[in-house]
């Protein structure tokens, strides 16, 4: 009777890669301990450098030094520019904070001519007079604006412009070109070049 025969294995067949196995973990931990075991201990460090030369033992106490200045160097640095930065994120939180000291302190005027129109209206019936106080505190108060950049966006007669202009409503005129501003019903203001808010406008249509 003919026996079965066995399958045939391939001793040589690669292991499949995945995970470490024990094994594996175990055989690095070994590799590991070799190559501590393989550094000179302290005292086989000590007997090697005595007996180098004293030339040699010059040239390392010369290295050392270096090394040991360079290392002072790099924690001056370090510890100067840390004070640096300290210091411009400060000068950047008061710069932030009092940015707007400036105009602040150009509204104070305004804020008191508005309290001397509102005494003088308390004690008095004088209507022109008001009127002429207010009238002068308005001007005072865009002439402040003006020296900071702030100017008013042109709207009457001016062309319907979207990034200045915000369209409410229309309006046929003969008297006004197509598309342009017939009416402003909240006045607009641009800081420079940039936008402050859009005026609200009536626009011609034809």
């Amino acid at each position: 009777m003919a026996k079965k025969e066995q399958p045939k294995t391939d001793s040589h067949e690669p292991v499949p890669q995945g995970d470490l196995h024990e094994g594996d973990v175990a055989h690095e931990a070994l590799a590991d301990k070799a190559a501590a075991a393989a550094q000179p201990s302290p005292a086989e460090e000590a007997t090697r450098l005595r007996a180098l030369p004293d030339a040699d033992l010059l040239k390392l106490a010369d290295e050392a030094a270096r090394a040991d200045h360079w290392l002072d160097v790099a924690r001056r640095t370090q510890a100067e520019l840390e004070n640096t930065v300290r210091r411009l994120r400060r000068d950047s939180d008061d710069a932030l904070k009092y940015a707007n000291s400036g105009l602040a302190r150009e509204m104070l005027p305004v804020l008191d001519n508005l309290s001397r129109a509102l005494e003088a209206a308390a004690k008095s019936k004088d209507f022109e007079g008001l009127f002429k106080g207010v009238e002068l505190t308005q001007k005072l108060f865009q002439d402040a604006l003006a020296r900071f950049g702030i100017q008013p966006i042109e709207t009457v007669g001016a062309t319907f412009d979207p990034a200045f202009h915000e369209a409410l409503m229309t309006a046929s005129r003969d008297d006004l070109e197509n598309n342009a501003v017939a009416a402003e019903f909240e006045r607009g203001y641009r800081l420079h070049d940039r936008v402050l808010r859009a005026a609200k406008v009536q626009v011609n249509k034809k």
